[in-house]
């Protein structure tokens, strides 16, 4: 009776919709917390090793600038493709779904390509950006 249940169609929709996402995140966060607890510095590193912090660490002489300003001319196009990966997939997930499949995952289809065409909206405007490809 118990496993009827938790093969019935809307409660499979519910649990690979709601609970598995929510569980990976409930994890993700966890593990994401857990890494920074283990992996703090000490807090007096700078009273101890105070070269660490310095513009040049090895003792060379100083020419030119230590850092440099982060080109961000191909962000544009890295947020269009992480939008436009997951349709990828899904198209080759459709190629060998079921008949009976796959009008459902047409359905996920569109609702993936609504909800992430803002993004590649987004993307596309910042990869046209000349601003971002110019270095000071």
């Amino acid at each position: 009776m118990i496993l009827e249940t938790l093969y019935e169609g809307t409660v499979r929709t519910l649990l690979s919709i709601v609970v598995l996402p929510l569980l990976i995140t409930i994890l993700t966060v966890g593990l994401i917390i857990f890494l920074r607890i283990i992996t703090q510095g000490r807090p007096d590193i700078e009273v101890l090793e105070r070269f660490k912090f310095l513009r040049y660490e090895a003792g060379n002489p100083m020419k030119g600038e230590a850092r440099r300003v982060l080109s961000m001319q191909y962000f544009g196009y890295l947020v269009m493709f992480l939008a436009l990966e997951p349709a990828v997939i899904l198209v080759a997930v459709t190629l060998l779904a079921s008949r009976e499949a796959l009008s459902s995952i047409l359905a996920i289809y569109l609702i993936l390509i609504l909800v992430l065409s803002p993004l590649l909206i987004y993307g596309f405007r910042e990869s046209r950006k000349i601003d971002s490809w110019v270095l000071d």
